[in-house]
C-alpha cells in the first residue's frame, strides 16, 4: 500500500469514527472494503453496512468488488457455498444483489449490505461498522447521519468511516470542518492528489490543463484547496496568496471604520477597516467568539471593542484610533419592549459611538453584499510592479474571516446571494463594511480632489494643526 493508505488503515483501525477527504482514485473505497472483508470473514456475528450514493451502479458496484476478492481469496480460507465440496469444514460466503453473508461453521454468520441513500437508510438494522461511501454527494445525507449513528452508538462501540472527494456546502464538509477543530468526535484523514506516488508534478500540470475549473475540487494537495472550490463556491477567487497580508503598522491619519454583527446566543464578529491612499481597503482587526467560548454582554463586547482601537504610533506613543464610525446590523437599532433599549445603546453607553445602519440599495441586502465583496476580491496585475493584487486585503490575525471566506456557498435557490448558515458572521459584517465604503463612491474617485482619502488626510492635519495653536 502507499503510505497515506496505510495511515488511513490505522485510523480506521483505531478509531470509532472516521472521516477522509480525498483526491480522486485513491483506492480508498477498495480499503475499506478490504477492511469490511476482513472483519466479516474473520470474526462471526459481525454485520457491515454500507450506504452508497445510488443503486445502480454504486450499491451494486460494492458487492461485485467484496466478490471480487472472495473469488480471489486462498482456497484454504473460504470457499463460496455452492462450490465447497462435502468434506470443506471452513467458512463460506454466498452472494445476492445487495448483500455478502459470511456462514461460519462455529458461530452466527456475519454479513455485509449495500443500501441507497435514502432518508430510511439508516434505520431498521445494526452494524459493527457502517460506511458512508461518496458522502458528500448523498442527497439525504442529514437524515441518515441522524438515523445512523444510534446504531453505532453503544457501549460496546461500532465504526463509522466517511469517505468522500468534497462538495462544498455539504453536511461532509461540515463535519469535517468541525472534527478538524476538535468540535466533533471524528478523526479527520486528509489525502492529497499526490498520495499515489505515481503522481509527480508533470501529472498535476497536464491534468490543469486537462480540467482547468475541477482541478481543486477533484485533486486539491491541502484541505484549504478542497474547501475553496467546486461548484457552489460562492467566492473562488479569493486566494490566500493574494488577499492575505502580513500586519504592519497603519498610519494614524488612514481613514478607518468599523463593521458589527451583533449577537449573543450566535457569536459576535467585529471588524475594523481602512483604506490607503491607493485605495486598497484593509481589514486589520477582528473581535470574536467561538460557540464554545462564554457568552459576551453587548455591554462588555463594546467596552473591548472600544480598547482595542487604543494604538501605539511610530513615537512609542499611545493614541485612540479616530473611527470615523461603526455599521451594524439594522436589527441592533431595534428597541427591546421591556427594557426600552436597542443592541446600539448598549454601544453607545459603553463608548462605541458613531452607529449607523448599512445602507439600503434597489436590490436586496444578500445580493449587493455578494456583489460588493467580488469586486473587491476580483484579482488584477498591477502594471507598476507586475504582481497580482485585489482592492481588499487581509491581515494574517484576521484567521476567523479568513477562514470563513472559502467555506462560504451560493444560495441554492438563488445564486446571486450566498447561502446562510449559523457561522457566517464575519461575511456579514465585512459585507456590511464594504457596503458602507462603497456606497460613498471611495473605490473609484472621479477626480483627484473629489477623492475622500486625501480630503480626510487634509482633514486630519488641519486638526492637529488647530490643537499645536490651542
Amino acid at each position: 500500500m502507499w503510505k497515506g493508505q496505510e495511515n488511513a488503515l490505522d485510523a480506521i483501525h483505531e478509531e470509532r469514527l472516521t472521516i477522509v477527504m480525498k483526491a480522486r482514485q485513491l483506492g480508498l473505497t477498495w480499503l475499506v472494503l478490504a477492511y469490511a472483508l476482513w472483519i466479516i470473514v474473520f470474526q462471526r456475528g459481525k454485520s457491515v453496512v454500507a450506504i452508497s450514493y445510488r443503486e445502480d451502479p454504486d450499491a451494486k458496484e460494492l458487492i461485485r468488488r467484496l466478490k471480487f476478492m472472495l473469488y480471489n481469496l486462498p482456497k484454504w480460507l473460504i470457499r463460496e457455498n455452492s462450490k465447497a465440496d462435502v468434506t470443506w469444514e471452513g467458512p463460506t460466503w454466498e452472494a445476492t444483489v445487495l448483500t455478502i453473508t459470511i456462514r461460519h461453521p462455529d458461530g452466527e454468520p456475519s454479513v455485509f449490505r449495500s443500501l441507497t441513500a435514502s432518508p430510511e437508510s439508516g434505520r431498521s438494522f445494526t452494524a459493527n461498522l457502517v460506511i458512508l461511501d461518496e458522502w458528500a454527494f448523498q442527497q439525504y445525507a442529514s437524515d441518515i447521519w441522524e438515523s445512523a449513528f444510534p446504531v453505532i452508538n453503544r457501549p460496546t462501540g461500532g465504526k463509522v468511516v466517511g469517505l468522500s472527494t468534497n462538495k462544498r456546502g455539504t453536511l461532509f464538509e461540515l463535519i469535517y470542518r468541525e472534527s478538524m477543530k476538535g468540535l466533533m468526535p471524528f478523526k479527520p484523514i486528509f489525502l492529497p492528489w499526490h498520495t499515489d506516488p505515481r503522481r509527480d508534478n508533470a501529472w498535476y500540470e497536464a491534468t490543469k490543463k486537462a480540467i482547468p475549473a475541477g482541478v481543486l475540487q477533484e485533486y486539491p494537495a491541502t484541505v484549504e484547496e478542497a474547501m475553496s472550490a467546486g461548484e457552489g463556491t460562492a467566492f473562488p477567487e479569493f486566494s490566500r496568496q493574494i488577499h492575505v497580508c502580513k500586519p504592519f503598522p497603519i498610519p494614524e491619519w488612514w481613514y478607518k471604520w468599523r463593521a458589527n454583527d451583533p449577537g449573543y446566543t450566535d457569536p459576535f464578529f467585529w471588524i475594523w477597516l481602512t483604506v490607503s491612499p491607493d485605495g486598497s481597503v484593509y481589514a486589520y482587526r477582528e473581535y470574536t467568539r467561538s460557540r464554545e467560548d462564554a457568552r459576551v454582554t453587548y455591554s462588555k463586547q463594546a467596552a473591548i471593542a472600544k480598547n482595542l482601537s487604543n494604538m501605539k504610533n511610530e513615537e512609542g506613543i499611545f493614541y485612540h484610533e479616530d473611527i470615523a464610525y461603526t455599521v451594524v446590523g439594522r436589527d441592533a437599532f431595534t428597541r427591546n419592549p421591556e427594557s426600552g433599549k436597542s443592541i446600539v445603546n448598549y454601544y453607545q453607553d459603553n463608548g462605541v459611538m458613531r452607529c449607523m445602519p448599512p445602507p439600503r440599495d434597489v436590490k436586496t441586502d444578500r445580493i449587493q453584499r455578494k456583489m460588493i465583496l467580488h469586486e473587491y476580491l476580483q484579482p488584477y496585475v498591477d502594471e507598476n510592479d507586475g504582481e497580482t493584487k485585489a482592492k481588499l486585503q487581509i491581515f494574517s490575525t484576521c484567521s476567523t474571516l479568513i477562514e470563513t471566506i472559502p467555506m462560504l456557498v451560493v444560495d441554492h435557490l438563488d445564486p446571486e446571494k450566498v447561502e446562510e448558515y449559523k457561522d457566517d458572521h464575519a461575511y456579514d459584517a465585512l459585507g456590511m463594511g464594504l457596503q458602507s465604503w462603497h456606497s460613498k463612491g471611495s473605490s473609484k474617485p472621479k477626480k483627484e480632489e473629489d477623492n475622500p482619502i486625501k480630503a480626510h488626510k487634509y482633514g486630519k492635519s488641519r486638526s492637529k494643526r488647530r490643537r499645536r495653536i490651542i
